[in-house]
């Protein structure tokens, strides 16, 4: 029998969050000796208005497990039905709260509030809230270091908001807003899927928004899929971001996702387009302006440029004329809570590459493993809080697939599969204060 299913589309108004939230005298933290992983996994609802078209099964919203830390095992609790196209969440630092984003192409996109209770049996979450993120296909949240503020990455028209939070962890309504240059190709176009598709790289897409944790997290970094560059911003009065420059890179990479290393001055941005990994030496916010990584002494120094792929994969995407063509793209990029590995999702391939972070030689990478994920598309993926187990959300086939990882090995074995239907997103609850940094950063 399938999990229960608890509608979260009636329960509040469609615009508001109830003062059900709790106060931040009714932390959810719990610092005890931690058992099992509470493991949230969003799902497409509505594949027809995405800017991609996923082949199978269509999710009921999020899905949650329980993930046994000792054997792997994951156990379906229940899914909370939430539309359209559930795909991101990330905790409130202090409060029991949870927020995601919803991605459509067609419609605005929304920030969701929901409430967090690991000890409930079957429905752990509930929907308490919903505003418009301001942009299309929202595919991505910063929430700020004090949690007054969420900054909104909206894929489909390349816009970055800024929505208040207030002391009880309600959302308001968008407070900042700006368009990558370019944007204006959407309102004035009104392209499809299927122009997205073929012309990866015709209007911007800002694709994320990545704290680094080195100068007092004040600098932000949105990555532009579809200009090749890394803006970065600093924090303002209220959360309003201040543009303070960008970093371009290689024509034709197509930067998704980055993340920054813990301890050292690296940066590490998977570029969806080439199958690859650039590393940055992180040199500071700098003066801004405009620059590029292949320049000493910017705010980004490229260290390095390595594949995802096996040697015989390679070759296997062409760009020309504007339009893309490859047997596989990244997906996502994550450090394991170690520092010491790093990992990547190929999609196409199948698998999940694994790369050493050698430390003593500044984070460059050097490839440990590429592990098939046993199903078709790992769109996404996280770690256990202790680090021992890797779930992965196979979209295509409908699956999450649970790895033993040997850390100190850099390898992944494959331990376990449960039946998910169109996952987008895993999402690992933070137990506890002293897992809940490397969780959220990544």
């Amino acid at each position: 029998a399938g999990p229960a299913v608890a509608s979260g589309e009636s329960a509040h108004s469609p615009h508001t969050m109830t003062r059900e939230s709790p106060t931040s005298s009714e932390l959810a933290f719990d610092d005890d000796q931690v058992t099992s992983d509470l493991i949230c996994v969003t799902t497409y609802t509505n594949p027809e208005c995405l800017a991609h078209t996923p082949k199978r099964a269509e999710g009921a919203g999020i899905y949650t497990f329980d993930l046994d830390l000792k054997t792997g095992a994951l156990t379906k609790r229940g899914a909370l039905a939430v539309s359209p196209n559930p795909a991101f969440l990330v905790r409130h630092p202090e409060l029991p709260l949870l927020y995601g984003t919803t991605e459509c192409i067609d419609r605005p996109g929304e920030v969701l509030t929901l409430s967090l209770d690991p000890a409930n049996p079957s429905s752990p979450l509930k929907l308490l809230g919903r505003v418009p993120a301001g942009g299309r296909s929202t595919c991505y949240l910063n929430v700020a270091p004090d949690a007054r503020s969420i900054a909104a990455v909206n894929y489909w028209d390349a816009r970055l908001t800024v929505l208040p939070v207030d002391a009880h962890g309600a959302v308001g309504e968008v407070a900042w807003s700006e368009a990558m240059p370019g944007a204006e190709y959407v309102d004035a176009h009104n392209p499809d899927r299927t122009e997205h598709w073929t012309y990866r790289q015709r209007w911007p897409h800002t694709h994320c928004a990545v704290t680094e944790p080195h100068t007092g997290a004040q600098g932000v970094f949105v990555c532009d899929l579809g200009r090749d560059c890394i803006a970065h911003y600093a924090r303002g009065e209220g959360g309003a971001l201040e543009w303070r420059g960008e970093v371009a890179l290689e024509a034709g990479l197509g930067p998704r996702h980055c993340v920054f290393h813990p301890r050292l001055r690296a940066c590490y941005v998977v570029n969806e387009l080439t199958s690859s990994v650039t590393v940055l030496r992180f040199n500071g916010l700098g003066a801004g302006g405009k620059e590029r990584a292949s320049e000493p002494g910017g705010v980004f120094e490229h260290l390095q440029t390595i594949s995802t792929l096996p040697t015989e994969w390679q070759d296997k995407q062409t760009q020309k004329n504007g339009v893309w063509k490859a047997a596989s793209h990244c997906s996502e990029i994550r450090l394991h809570p170690s520092g010491g590995l790093l990992f990547v999702g190929n999609r196409g391939h199948d698998s999940l590459a694994v790369f050493r972070v050698l430390e003593g030689e500044g984070g460059l990478l050097e490839l440990s493993q590429i592990a098939p994920t046993g199903g078709a598309c790992p769109r996404n993926y996280n770690f256990s809080s202790d680090g021992r187990w890797v779930i992965t959300g196979n979209q295509d086939s409908d699956t999450l697939a649970i790895f033993a990882c040997d850390a100190a090995k850099g390898q992944l074995e494959l331990r376990h599969e449960v039946a998910c239907p169109a996952p987008n997103f895993v999402y690992t609850v933070p137990p506890s204060r002293a897992t809940f940094a490397p969780n959220h950063a990544a």
